[in-house]
């Protein structure tokens, strides 16, 4: 979710506290920076794209690291406002786990169990950029002398939301399995994620097992649109190979839904994955990888795509 709505869902867990809202107020302190402080992980884009790929909503959005963090807010606001830690280490806490929270429901996801499993989890129920949370949170400011029930009704109105979302999902799910169940196998797969723009816009990925079906549903028209077949190659060696290097593993651990394509091209071998949870309209993909084998299948570049950037990846 972007810093703005992390915020206010922060914002919200100080007024919880029923105390007058005030920016030197140490509860809102602690509550709004533990919910915006996991994303300083973006500071990694320094290094590259690649970089912040492996990091961003790792270490800082583990459970492990939202209480480091949260303990760390604690010890600042002891240090600034002389007070005792351990309240305000509570406070840091919730609106740590709100970030954490609210960004494993999008497509994205997050290390949550890092360092001991680094495969991201996702709840696949909101866009990047979700409004309604906000206006949930808005009335707080008008309501600043006694907040309490202005922020317990946003947050069970935000529980109601992502009830209806994940009912919307299910039944995208139904419907696409109404419309297609027909052609699904037993090893079929299916996912059904938000799309980058648009409340009921749903996309979504059959995988069968010599082919993927990708396309968009629209729920409230129930009509499905810019479907595309992709057929899926044999696994070969050289693709055993790509997924086992460091770029392979670390994109895998990105992404469960990737496509495998593999191409010879004036005696160099080329293995391209794309991560099909975000297509582009233009029948593209966010992110992409490319590794570059030679004619002894060793391999010599790789490339790491964002929004057809291309980033080369150091193999030293």
């Amino acid at each position: 979710m972007d810093p703005l709505t992390h915020a206010m869902v922060g914002l919200g867990v100080g007024a919880l506290s029923g105390q007058p809202l005030s920016p030197y107020n140490p509860i809102y302190c602690a509550a709004v920076m533990g919910a915006v402080t996991p994303d300083l992980d973006v500071i990694t884009m320094l290094k590259g794209e690649l970089f912040l790929i492996k990091h961003h909503r790792g270490a800082s959005h583990s459970l492990g690291g939202l209480i480091l963090l949260s303990a760390t807010i604690a010890g600042i606001i002891y240090l600034d406002f002389g007070l005792y830690p351990w309240p305000y280490f509570f406070w840091a806490f919730g609106g740590a786990l709100s970030h954490g929270v609210l960004d494993f429901f999008n497509s994205y996801g997050t290390q949550i169990w890092w360092p001991f499993c680094k495969k991201r989890r996702s709840g696949n129920l909101l866009m990047f950029f979700d409004p309604i949370f906000i206006l949930f949170f808005l009335p707080i400011f008008f309501a600043a002398q006694d907040p309490l029930k202005t922020a317990i009704i946003a947050f069970s109105g935000i529980i109601l939301y992502l009830f209806l979302r994940w009912s919307m999902r299910r039944q995208a799910e139904r419907l696409l399995i109404k419309e297609y169940g027909a052609k699904m196998e037993k090893e079929s797969r299916l996912a059904v994620l938000p799309a980058l723009k648009g409340f009921v816009h749903y996309d979504f990925l059959i995988e069968r097992p010599r082919e993927v079906m990708i396309g968009t549903l629209n729920f409230l028209e129930r009509k499905v649109s810019n479907c595309r077949y992709m057929d899926k190659i044999a696994s070969s060696p050289l693709i055993f190979k790509a997924l086992q290097t460091a770029p392979g593993r670390l994109f895998c651990q990105f992404t469960s839904y990737y496509f495998i394509t593999q191409w010879e091209e004036k005696g160099k071998y080329f293995v391209k994955l794309a991560d099909l949870r975000f297509k582009r309209q233009t029948d593209d993909f966010l992110y992409k990888l490319t590794l570059i084998f030679d004619e002894q299948h060793l391999l010599e570049e790789a490339y790491f795509s964002h929004q057809n950037n291309l980033t080369p990846i150091d193999l030293t």
